[in-house]
C-alpha cells in the first residue's frame, strides 16, 4: 500500500509539473510574439492562431498554482502555514518588483501617474499570492469543510465579476487596492474574475489530485466536459450583455473545463512516457524562476534593460521564432541549475534567497535616486 501511494504521488507530481511547464512555454511564446512582432503582422492569421492558445496560458498558470496548493491535507499545521505564507509573500514581492519603475524607493515616490498604474497593477503573481494567502486563512477557519466553501466562493466570484467590473467600485478606492478589482486601473489579471481560476484549481487539487488514478481520470473527464457544456450553454443568454473575453461567467466555465481536460491529457502523456514530459516537469517545478527570467529578458526591469529592447515591434515571424528557440535552452538551463542547487543544498539555497532579498531591499530603500 505504501509503495502504491508513493508511486501515485510521483506520477501526480510529474503530470502536474509537466502541465505547469507546458503553460510556461506557451506563455513565453506568446510574450515573445507580442513584444517582437511588427504591427503589420498582428493581423496575420498565424498571429491570431497563436494568440488563441496564448489566451489559455494565464488561466492555466493560475489554475495549476491552485492545484498544487490543494494537494496537501488541510488545515496545515501552524508551522507549515507560516512557511507557505512566507513563500507567497515572497511571490507577491517579486510580482511588484517586476513592475518597479526605478531601483529606488524615493524615486519611485516621484513616479508618473502612468508608472504608478503599472506598479500597482494586479498581474499573475499578485493574483496567485493574494488568493492563496486567503485560502490558507479559509482552511484555518472552515477546517475540513474548506473545499466546499472554496467551491462556493469560486462560483460567487464567477457570478459577481461582471457586476464588479461595471460598478466602478475600483475608482473610489486607493489605486493599489482598486487594481485588484478590475481592469480599469491597468491590471491584466484582477481578482475578479481571475482568482476563480486559483480557487477552482485548489478545489480540483483536493478533489481530484488526491484520488486514486482511475477515479481521478473519470472525474476529470466528467467535470471537464460538464463545465465546458455549461459554459457553452450559458454563452447564449449572456451574448451581448457581458463581454465574453472579459468577466463573462460563460468564458470562465469554458476555460476551467478546458483546463481540467488538458490536465487529464498531460497525465496520459506522463503515464505513456511521452518524450519531453520530464523536461516540462522540471521547468514546471521551477515555474517562478522561468516566469521571472523570461520577463526580465524580454522587458528588463528596474535594475537592468532588456537585451532585446531595440527589437521591440521590429521583427518578422522567422526572426521572432529564432529568438524564442534561443531563449528556451537558457530558461531550461537556469531551471535545472537552480533545481539541482535546491535539491543538494536546500539550506544554502534558502540563505541565498534571503541574502539577495535583503541586499535588494537595503539598496532599494537607501539609494537616494
Amino acid at each position: 500500500m505504501k509503495d502504491g501511494a508513493a508511486h501515485a504521488s510521483r506520477k501526480r507530481e510529474v503530470y502536474i509539473d509537466a502541465f505547469r511547464g507546458f503553460m510556461a512555454l506557451v506563455m513565453v511564446q506568446g510574450h515573445v510574439c507580442d513584444m517582437l512582432l511588427s504591427e503589420t503582422l498582428r493581423g496575420d492569421p498565424l498571429y491570431r492562431f497563436q494568440a488563441l492558445f496564448h489566451g489559455t496560458t494565464a488561466p492555466g498558470f493560475l489554475f495549476a498554482s491552485g492545484f498544487v496548493a490543494g494537494l496537501p491535507r488541510a488545515p496545515l499545521s501552524l508551522k507549515a502555514s507560516i512557511r507557505r505564507a512566507r513563500r507567497l509573500l515572497f511571490v507577491l514581492g517579486v510580482g511588484y518588483y517586476l513592475h518597479l519603475p526605478y531601483f529606488s524607493f524615493w524615486k519611485t515616490l516621484q513616479a508618473s501617474a502612468a508608472e504608478k498604474t503599472t506598479l500597482f497593477a494586479c498581474n499573475a503573481l499578485q493574483a496567485i499570492a493574494v488568493t492563496q494567502l486567503f485560502i490558507i486563512l479559509l482552511q484555518w477557519i472552515a477546517k475540513t469543510k474548506w473545499i466546499h466553501v472554496a467551491g462556493v466562493l469560486t462560483l460567487i466570484v464567477i457570478v459577481v465579476s461582471p457586476s464588479v467590473w461595471s460598478s466602478g467600485l475600483s475608482a473610489g478606492l486607493p489605486q493599489w487596492l482598486g487594481a485588484y478589482l478590475d481592469r480599469s486601473a491597468g491590471s491584466f489579471f484582477p481578482l475578479f474574475p481571475y482568482s476563480a481560476f486559483v480557487l477552482a484549481g485548489t478545489v480540483a487539487g483536493a478533489a481530484l489530485g488526491r484520488q486514486e488514478a482511475r477515479t481521478r481520470r473519470r472525474r476529470a473527464l466528467t467535470w471537464g466536459a460538464a463545465l465546458m457544456v455549461a459554459g457553452w450553454l450559458l454563452s447564449y443568454p449572456l451574448a451581448g450583455k457581458v463581454d465574453f473575453w472579459g468577466p463573462s461567467p460563460a468564458y470562465m466555465l469554458l476555460r476551467i473545463g478546458g483546463i481540467v481536460l488538458l490536465l487529464r491529457l498531460m497525465e496520459a502523456l506522463a503515464e505513456s512516457g511521452g518524450k519531453g514530459v520530464r523536461a516540462l516537469a522540471l521547468l514546471g517545478h521551477e515555474t517562478l524562476q522561468a516566469y521571472v527570467l523570461h520577463l526580465v529578458l524580454l522587458y528588463g526591469g528596474a535594475i537592468s534593460r532588456s537585451p532585446l529592447q531595440s527589437y521591440v515591434g521590429q521583427l518578422g515571424f522567422v526572426a521572432t521564432g529564432a529568438i524564442l528557440i534561443a531563449m528556451l535552452p537558457v530558461l531550461y538551463l537556469a531551471a535545472w541549475l537552480w533545481h539541482r542547487f535546491k535539491m543538494h543544498a536546500p539550506h544554502e539555497a534558502t540563505l541565498a534567497l534571503v541574502f539577495l532579498s535583503t541586499w535588494f531591499l537595503y539598496l532599494f530603500f537607501t539609494k537616494p535616486w
